[in-house]
């Protein structure tokens, strides 16, 4: 009877591991399906580089354990006057952290947030008025994945920024769960939607 007990008992934790193991399959096979709708929404406007890019500089999020990861920058076809008085192709880097369980990923903002971009320390929901050296970045906190876009601040413009602000959100965001941080150049910072509570010290 014990034999046939632990029988079961394997079993049945064996397809709860093996239902789990698809679910996040299918939860990173998702996002992935999403980047390439998104990259093909933009082909007529932007050229997608991947190779030979230099890493942005975003803290230690890229020292945190993650599934896969994807990084590459589009640059617009058209060119736009930017801040130093010149027209140029404007450039955006995105960098799409995909993580096996909503624990890592909630550990990976965890140790994140203590080496964030510049090696700044930031808190749950707390704005950041000044930031010496940040450039412009939207980041998107959902529960198995981090994203993020990056750009130089020669390129910020306050109504390009909330356009790409919205495009983010309607492809690979959640209105009523995803967190959004926005930085602008050298600041402010701050938490913009689905902000945790302050005095929060759990994961979450």
């Amino acid at each position: 009877m014990l034999k046939y007990s632990a029988k079961i008992f394997l079993a049945l934790t064996f397809l709860a591991t093996s239902l789990n193991l698809e679910a996040q399959d299918a939860k990173g096979t998702e996002l992935k399906g999403k980047i390439e709708q998104f990259l093909a929404d933009h082909a007529d406007s932007y050229k997608k580089k991947h190779l030979n890019l230099k890493m942005r500089e975003i803290g230690g999020l890229e020292n945190e354990p993650f599934a896969w990861k994807e990084f590459f920058r589009l640059e617009s076809n058209e060119e736009y006057e930017n801040t130093l008085g010149y027209e140029t192709e404007r450039e955006y880097y995105f960098l799409f952290y995909h993580y096996e369980t909503e624990l890592d990923r909630k550990y990976a903002l965890k140790f994140w947030m203590e080496d964030f971009i510049e090696g700044e320390t930031i808190r749950p929901s707390r704005p950041k008025r000044s930031y010496d050296y940040a450039k412009p970045s939207i980041i998107l906190i959902n529960p198995t994945n981090i994203i993020i876009l990056t750009y130089d601040c020669k390129y910020f413009d306050e109504y390009d920024f909330e356009d790409w602000q919205d495009k983010m959100i309607e492809y690979f965001g959640d209105k009523s769960e995803t967190m959004v941080i926005e930085l602008e150049c050298n600041g402010p910072l701050n938490w913009t939607k689905n902000a945790p509570d302050p005095k929060i010290r759990e994961l979450f």
